[in-house]
């Protein structure tokens, strides 16, 4: 076995012990730092069909921290490049888009995003994609201080995650054109940074509000959360501080859900006025690995109330398909693509209510409040038998229902 692969342990899948999974032991404890990863993220290459006449690079593909072990072997040993793939053509998550109407929306109402400054913290951005060519994106990198786009995750994952946003060709983002910045601050360890150091991601943070102007901080990462804690961590202070200037964090609730859930989402998602999104799979059914929240109180002390109850919504976020490196599409589940769909819809409602934005005018938290409180009466409560649900949230995304309900509330008690 080559160099590559001899630090890993393989073991056996429950389910059927002929299929082994890698696992690199070096990720022990990781839910102490802030990275992608802690909020889910095994993406694999989705089958292709022979329909058309686009053409993907050649290239080894990425390996995944914890693959099934033919796709570690795959992607380590280039057996990619085995395979006529030249005139493959790859399939499309086009159903996460209609079921949560965010396709109605867009069409509708002409919404885009545009206008809308969205800043996404992660392992960067690889703009070497023919649906990623149309950006003109503010890159900042906190790791090796590169001073152009690149991504650090050996998985891509700040790349797949603004291709849901801003796609623009065979994949059509939630808000394509919204001003978009992205700053690298989760890294690899090949690099020889710490993965996702609280202190990187709280400067990103920063940037983001204070040097960027971003009306919304889209957090595709998150941290195991400390009950004993009698303050907020580096992280969650920074979070605290964009929120209190009138800028939407939007964040992932985590993917410790199932056996292993402790009933907790991720750090910030726990902060109360962040939107902490939960993910679920085609048909709006729960995605197994999504995150429960059923603590009473906030990291601050102070009672858990509507609409900051954690989750607070659902979106789709199983099996999605999204920009990866050299034109390749990539698939994966995690309530990291759940949030960017919900940072996606929020930035269409302040395309069309600029006045709820911070570079409309919002200067405060208030206008945070009401758009949580929108999204929580934009769901229908009678499909979950409560208000709220500790894995649930207040219920699946209807992009059409939480800007009509927007609509409705800004003519009656404007917030702006």
């Amino acid at each position: 076995m080559g160099d590559e692969l001899g630090h890993l342990d393989f073991i056996p899948e429950p389910q059927d012990p002929r299929i082994l999974s890698a696992a690199d032991p070096r990720l022990e404890g990781h839910q102490e730092s802030y990275r992608s990863l802690v909020s889910g993220w095994h993406p694999d290459v989705p089958p292709q069909a022979p329909l058309s006449s686009r053409r993907m690079r050649d290239g080894r593909l990425p390996m995944a921290l914890i693959l099934v072990l033919a796709m570690a072997l795959a992607s380590w040993w280039g057996m990619g490049a085995w395979f006529d793939v030249g005139e493959l053509q790859y399939p499309e998550s086009e159903w996460a888009y209609e079921e949560s109407r965010i396709r109605d929306l867009q069409q509708t109402h002409g919404l885009s995003g545009a206008g809308v400054h969205v800043c996404i913290v992660d392992t960067g951005i690889d703009t070497d994609h023919g649906d990623l060519a149309h950006l003109q994106v503010s890159f900042k990198d906190f790791i090796t201080t590169s001073d152009q786009p690149l991504d650090h995750g050996i998985d891509y994952h700040g790349t797949m995650m603004s291709g849901i946003l801003v796609a623009s060709g065979h994949l059509n983002g939630v808000s394509k054109n919204v001003t978009l910045s992205v700053a690298a601050a989760l890294g690899s360890e090949r690099e020889g940074a710490s993965i996702g150091e609280t202190s990187l991601v709280a400067d990103a943070i920063e940037w983001c509000w204070k040097e960027r102007g971003a009306d919304i901080i889209s957090l595709s990462l998150g941290g195991m959360q400390d009950p004993n804690s009698t303050g907020g961590s580096v992280v969650e202070e920074a979070v605290t501080r964009a929120l209190n200037k009138g800028v939407f964090v939007v964040a992932a609730a985590g993917n410790d859900g199932g056996d292993d859930d402790d009933g907790l989402v991720s750090s910030p998602s726990n902060v109360p006025l962040v939107i902490s999104v939960g993910a679920s799979g085609k048909g709006g059914k729960i995605w197994d690995s999504s995150s429960s929240d059923d603590s009473t109180t906030s990291p601050d002390g102070s009672p858990r109330e509507d609409p900051n109850l954690k989750p607070e919504i659902i979106a789709p976020g199983a099996e999605i398909i999204s920009t990866a490196p050299a034109g390749q599409y990539f698939r994966s589940s995690g309530t990291s693509g759940a949030t960017v769909f919900i940072s996606g819809t929020l930035a269409l409602i302040l395309e069309a209510h600029p006045e709820m934005s911070r570079s409309g005018g919002s200067s405060t938290n208030v206008c945070i409040v009401a758009m949580k409180q929108a999204l929580m009466d934009s769901t229908d409560p009678s499909s979950l038998g409560v208000q709220h649900d500790a894995l649930l949230g207040y219920g699946n995304l209807d992009a059409v229902a939480w800007f009509d309900t927007v609509e409705r509330q800004q003519l009656s008690n404007p917030c702006g």
